[in-house]
């Protein structure tokens, strides 16, 4: 007899306990259960017909070959770049990539793209070269090159504000009296010979 009350016992227990349960649930905690499983099964329902799972072998990779991570960080490290930019470094880009559009307007209008192709065309007959070559040469003569630039502007001056000559034999021989007049023609005969001997 000791046996049978053993084994009905924990029927009663567990009716006890069903019984307990009902009375501790109210209706408002049921209207929240059934609430959250139909939310529930809308989102699985939602999931379903995104395709969702059509992705997940590919997110499945992407954990495994720990893309998914760095994929995170740079997530992370672009979101920290949007909220470090302020409004004036904004503007400051905006007027900088304004200003370099218009500084490339500029430099098409002016014709800039004719004197790469001029300089493209020097450097494919290797001009460019020769001239690269000379180039250390022509600085150190700079001085030399300006000077000789002045000496023929005052030159001109000189020229037009003095009396043309008379003409004839004894002007010309007037003129070869002068000891500056035969150190210019001096000049220019060894200039003259300089240049043929370059030249030949």
């Amino acid at each position: 007899m000791n046996d049978v009350t053993d084994k009905a016992a924990p029927s009663d227990e567990l009716e006890s306990l069903l019984r307990a349960a009902r009375d501790s649930v109210s209706d408002d905690m049921i209207a929240r259960l059934t609430e959250n499983a139909s939310q529930g099964l809308e989102l699985m329902d939602r999931v379903n017909r995104s395709g969702v799972a059509d992705a997940l072998p590919a997110i499945a990779a992407l954990v495994r070959s720990g893309d998914l991570e760095r994929l995170t960080h740079y997530a992370r490290m672009l979101g920290a770049a949007e909220d470090a930019l302020t409004d004036d470094m904004i503007g400051r880009f905006a007027n900088l990539a304004g200003e370099g559009t218009l500084v490339l307007d500029r430099l098409n209008r002016s014709g800039v793209t004719q004197l790469i192709a001029l300089l493209d065309q020097m450097n494919s007959t290797g001009a460019l070269d020769r001239i690269a070559a000379k180039l250390p040469v022509l600085v150190d003569n700079l001085e030399t090159i300006e000077r000789l630039l002045h000496c023929v502007a005052e030159a001109s001056k000189e020229v037009t504000q003095v009396q043309p000559p008379g003409g004839g034999l004894m002007s010309l021989l007037g003129m070869l009296r002068d000891p500056e007049n035969q150190k210019a023609i001096q000049f220019g005969l060894a200039l003259g010979r300089r240049l043929r001997k370059g030249g030949a």
